[in-house]
């Protein structure tokens, strides 16, 4: 990985081979979406339009082919790149990724509404012989569509934020070693935003907001802090990796619970500072 970020950063023909080259083949837009952040946050906005302009090529050809998943991921990590570079703050850039999300979320309802559609007779035909309410709610064709369209437009936000992730990382490799790790550790939501995203999800059904359209998308910054503060924990505490490793198999094993946990301790250290209160290691 390295040396492929070494082979975007030597130059304009370089990123731009690597960038639409990436977009061009399946599965490999994320790494055209990362090229493109690199270039944004070591260059600048400018120098990184001028590559997503060579990644649009490829991606939109996909898009107009009935795939518009590359375009959205690129276009995306390109709008959090430029807000990174220009705030250098994690928690803005999780904001901003909220209504990038929801942007993306209807752009593919109206592209892949009809796939979305199949999608649901499909399922209730394999599950006609089950209950159709729980809890109360009708799991109709309307609920099942909404649920996949939700879990897809928060599916993408989660890869433009896994592309800028990689995209800041290979800027920290290769100008400032330790730099990304250092930032993610202290990554905090602030109670301006914390708190107004658990308002949303409490009290949105109330004004009309589907929580099964929006649900994953609004937990999403907050899930993000909060395996911010389980690493920023365990080094502080000097664990080791094993703890790590431990804790993302309890993810895979448990993966609502934990998700869960996350959340509500982000939330808690946006009011508290969690990582301020465990002593560090002596």
């Amino acid at each position: 990985m390295r040396k492929l970020a070494e082979l975007i950063m030597r130059g304009r023909t370089q990123a731009i081979v690597v960038a639409t080259i990436a977009a061009m083949l399946p599965l490999l837009y994320w790494l055209s979406a990362a090229a493109v952040g690199l270039v944004t946050l070591r260059r600048g906005p400018t120098a990184g339009a001028g590559l997503l302009f060579w990644s649009l090529l490829p991606s939109g050809a996909w898009a107009l082919n009935g795939d518009p998943t590359p375009l959205l991921i690129i276009v995306g990590t390109y709008v959090l790149a430029v807000i990174l570079r220009q705030t250098v703050s994690w928690p803005q850039t999780l904001a901003v990724l909220l209504p990038v999300g929801v942007v993306a979320g209807i752009a593919l309802e109206q592209m892949l509404g009809d796939l979305l559609n199949e999608l649901v007779q499909v399922t209730q035909e394999m599950t006609a012989d089950t209950p159709s309410t729980i809890g109360g709610v009708a799991l109709d064709a309307d609920w099942w569509f909404q649920l996949y369209a939700g879990g897809l437009g928060a599916a993408h936000a989660a890869m433009m934020l896994a592309s800028l992730v990689l995209a800041r990382w290979w800027q920290s490799t290769l100008y400032n070693p330790g730099g990304f790790r250092q930032e993610f550790h202290q990554l905090r939501l602030s109670p301006g935003l914390a708190l107004p995203i658990m308002a949303v999800l409490a009290l949105g059904p109330q004004f009309g907001l589907d929580p099964v359209r929006w649900l994953p998308l609004l937990l999403l910054p907050l899930a993000f802090a909060g395996l911010a503060l389980v690493h920023g924990s365990v080094a502080k505490r000097e664990l080791g990796g094993t703890w790590l490793f431990m804790f993302y198999m309890a993810v895979v094993i448990l993966g609502p619970y934990v998700i869960t946990l996350l959340v509500l301790l982000a939330v808690i250290d946006s009011l508290v500072d969690i990582r301020r209160r465990i002593p560090a290691k002596t």
